[in-house]
């Protein structure tokens, strides 16, 4: 009689276990796909594919002691936005970091127009980029400048939102080709 009641206990923990174990694994699956209630915008811990913005980047020719702009165009794929610059304070405003060298200086990027639309996760209109954004960036080589081909580093950060949440932000990595003449 002893061995099946502990057989019986011994299944009964088990069961519960699992049960436990079960519904522990929906609830994480549940918080992981449902966005947050806040006042600010939802983000949401589900990561979307990384190819749903790309930025790219033109040669840029300069001549020693010369100056002109770089035109980094950012796509965003259709059904999601990037937010703009400058951006509200709950937002993370797009920017762009570009390494100076080799007697290349980096003047204050210049974002383009922002279009301002609403969103089921915020109460009010937000400044986002949908489609193509061209970031102008200027660049002057000094006298001393290497002639020849160059490449500077560049670093444009983003936050990816789709019509319902916002997207942890991201780094995208990209290159600035430069010709000094």
């Amino acid at each position: 009689m002893r061995g099946i009641v502990s057989t019986l206990l011994c299944g009964l923990c088990l069961f519960s276990f699992a049960a436990c174990s079960k519904t522990e694994q929906a609830n994480n699956n549940l918080a992981t796909a449902t966005p947050s209630s806040s006042a600010s915008p939802a983000v949401a811990t589900k990561t979307p594919p990384a190819n749903i913005v790309t930025a790219s980047a033109a040669e840029v020719q300069l001549t020693a002691n010369g100056s002109a702009d770089a035109a980094v165009q950012v796509n965003i794929m259709s059904g999601y936005h990037i937010n703009g610059n400058p951006a509200s304070k709950y937002q993370i405003a797009t920017s762009i970091d570009v390494e100076a060298a080799d007697g290349i200086t980096v003047g204050q990027p210049q974002y383009p127009p922002y279009e301002m639309k609403k969103f089921a996760f915020s109460p009010d209109p937000i400044a986002v980029y949908e489609g193509q954004a061209t970031i102008r960036v200027p660049l002057k080589a000094n006298a001393q400048a290497t002639k020849g081909s160059h490449t500077l580093r560049a670093k444009v950060r983003v936050q990816p939102c789709d019509d319902q949440v916002c997207y942890p932000p991201r780094n995208i990595e990209t290159s600035l080709p430069i010709v000094v003449k």
